[in-house]
């Protein structure tokens, strides 16, 4: 009677691989600081994304910005607010302010979009996806 046992727990574990699909495929490695600006040190937890295209599709308004991507995993993607103001507060401390902010949901997804101006007036943007336990970042300066 094994074999049952061993079929059924292997088609558990297929069958869950696909439900353990996020929002963004992320690299295991821990992404530190923004390859984009080194200035900006991205919170404990996040992971660099493999591709930014999954955000650009949420946000067509982002076309025009080279994009980075990026994951939130374990405790840090369950504190929401904590972290995406960690996150702004680190692009505070690299020069970069928020100017505007929308919010929306759509689908179960809580969008946020910030419009970021430094000091010299150049535009960049920051965009967090959440959903459920999920946090998705990405951030961009203007092209």
């Amino acid at each position: 009677m094994p074999k049952p046992r061993v079929v059924l727990l292997v088609l558990l574990l297929l069958g869950g691989v696909g439900f353990a699909q996020t929002l963004l495929e992320a690299t295991a490695v821990v992404a530190l600081a923004s390859s984009l600006d080194p200035a900006v040190r991205l919170p404990t937890g996040s992971y660099k994304a493999k591709n930014p295209e999954p955000l650009l599709l949420r946000f067509p308004e982002a076309k025009g910005y080279a994009l980075e991507a990026f994951v939130a995993k374990g405790i840090a993607s369950r504190l929401h607010a904590a972290f995406v103001q960690q996150v702004l507060t680190s692009f505070a401390a690299a020069g970069y302010f928020v100017e505007r902010q929308e919010e929306k949901t759509i689908d179960g997804e809580v969008r946020s979009l910030y419009l970021l101006k430094d000091n010299l007036g150049r535009s960049a943007i920051l965009l967090v996806v959440r959903k459920g336990e999920e946090l998705v970042y990405g951030f961009g300066k203007k092209r």
